[in-house]
């Protein structure tokens, strides 16, 4: 009893002083090892070297340029550049509407595999337009309800006139397919029109 006394007084008190954020880091910034001598001096030089080197590296790039540019006119160079501010202002005030044009385009190739399947194996040319919105939304590669499939067959009557027409008589509307055009012209004219509203110039 009389040797845990004496070891508890000779144990220096705990402090309970609550430290600032600020003394904190002043303390931890007093313990911290300094760095061998020499050291903060070779980082600041290789810090240097690599600014440096950057530097010389955007100064050859911007010459590359240049050099491509030799013996351009400045009417020429001028004319480019508001060519690509134009593209560049277009993209960003471009129609919504043609917008979702461009998503509808994008999704009417496998929409036009399917609709050949579907007249193949009917052995028709001619079929009634409810029956053909029907056995589109049901394919599982197509995955559309019923209205958005007859507004993509819509576009491709637009893009495609030959090859896909809508026909009313009494009876209906019937939707009119040419199996006798090959699909690969009609996939060229969707791809056309996509360019079209791509560059503004519809």
């Amino acid at each position: 009893k009389q040797w845990y006394q004496r070891r508890v007084r000779a144990e220096p008190p705990i402090s309970t002083k609550l430290l600032s954020a600020t003394e904190l880091l002043q303390s931890v910034d007093s313990n911290r090892a300094a760095p061998p001598p020499g050291m903060e001096q070779a980082i600041q030089s290789n810090m240097a070297k690599v600014i440096e080197q950057q530097k010389t590296v955007e100064e050859k790039v911007q010459k590359k340029k240049d050099d491509q540019l030799a013996g351009v006119s400045k009417d020429l160079i001028a004319r480019i550049r508001a060519k690509e501010a134009k593209k560049i202002a277009q993209k960003m005030i471009r129609d919504p509407e043609k917008d979702k044009e461009l998503g509808m385009l994008s999704r009417c190739e496998m929409l036009v595999r399917c609709l050949r399947v579907v007249y193949i194996s009917a052995g028709k040319g001619c079929i009634p337009l409810p029956v053909i919105v029907q056995d589109i939304s049901e394919n599982p590669r197509i995955n559309m309800s019923l209205p958005v499939v007859e507004e993509h067959i819509r576009l491709l009557i637009k893009v495609a006139p030959d090859w896909l027409s809508l026909a009313e008589i009494r009876k209906g509307r019937y939707l009119k397919l040419n199996r006798n055009m090959d699909t690969n012209k009609v996939v060229e004219a969707i791809r056309e029109r996509e360019k079209l509203l791509q560059t503004g110039n519809c």
